[in-house]
């Protein structure tokens, strides 16, 4: 009998692998699949496929177009990307002092926070005049070459920089992004002497954005602020200068809501 609970408990469990491998093909890249999609993409079979994908629809994970038989995340997904952010303490506090920025200075505001090589869009805030800036929830970039990924870097240990940096895809996205991770490198210290990253055209060409990295209260930088406008509007010194002191006040602000205090 415990053999048998056993064989059922590892079966249970593999049933819930494939389900969560199922469910996490979906993405900014492909908000919507076919059961053949995901089948082909992650080798099972279309019988094992449809399978989990009708047990997610059932459960509100995913919704169905009826006409095309394509699948897409449901309200289930959105509910529980609200109650993650609602129990972040850094999006909460991040949240309104973002907003703010955005409308004082005509810019859009970001905060994100790492995981692995990447950065993670929690905070997209625009104004009126930024719509074209919107980056949507979720959507990652790499940390080698995005100012928020590079403020983050800048204060992790030197061992982990250079483990992020070598598991990356150093690629260059513009004529003028850094793929020297000796370049990368020496920039980290110059953003530590300065409090701020500036990246200009090197994530897209034509944009600029200024970033600055947010603390725990054990020190460790768990997430960036920044904000993004034209490449040519930053390579205006007072520009610069103006949201730099925005940028890093606000950082500032954040981290100390979290417990960190500076030495």
């Amino acid at each position: 009998m415990n053999q048998l609970a056993e064989l059922h408990k590892i079966s249970n469990t593999k049933s819930v692998n494939k389900t969560l491998a199922i469910l996490s093909t979906f993405n900014e890249t492909t908000p919507m699949q076919r059961t053949k999609d995901i089948a082909a993409k992650l080798d099972m079979s279309n019988s094992t496929v449809s399978r989990h994908l009708n047990t997610l629809f059932d459960w509100g994970f995913l919704e169905r177009d009826e006409d095309t038989g394509y699948y897409y995340p449901g309200l289930k997904v959105i509910a529980l990307a609200g109650a993650a952010l609602q129990n972040s303490d850094v999006y909460r506090h991040a949240s309104p002092e973002l907003q703010r920025i955005s409308y004082k200075y005509g810019v859009h505001g970001h905060m994100g926070i790492p995981h692995g090589t990447q950065v993670v869009h929690l905070i997209s805030s625009s104004c009126e005049n930024t719509m074209d800036l919107h980056i949507p929830m979720g959507h990652c970039h790499p940390m080698y070459c995005s100012a928020m990924g590079r403020a983050l870097l800048a204060y992790m240990p030197a061992g982990r920089v250079q483990d992020i940096l070598k598991k990356s895809e150093l690629e260059k996205l513009t004529m003028e992004t850094k793929i020297d991770p000796t370049v990368i490198e020496r920039e980290l210290v110059q953003i530590r002497q300065r409090g701020y990253c500036i990246l200009l055209d090197e994530l897209n060409e034509g944009k600029g954005s200024i970033a600055a990295a947010v603390f725990d209260k054990q020190r460790q930088p768990v997430a960036s602020v920044s904000v993004s406008t034209s490449s040519h509007s930053l390579r205006q010194p007072e520009r610069e200068h103006e949201l730099a002191k925005a940028v890093t006040q606000a950082a500032r602000k954040i981290s100390g809501k979290l417990g960190y205090y500076p030495k």
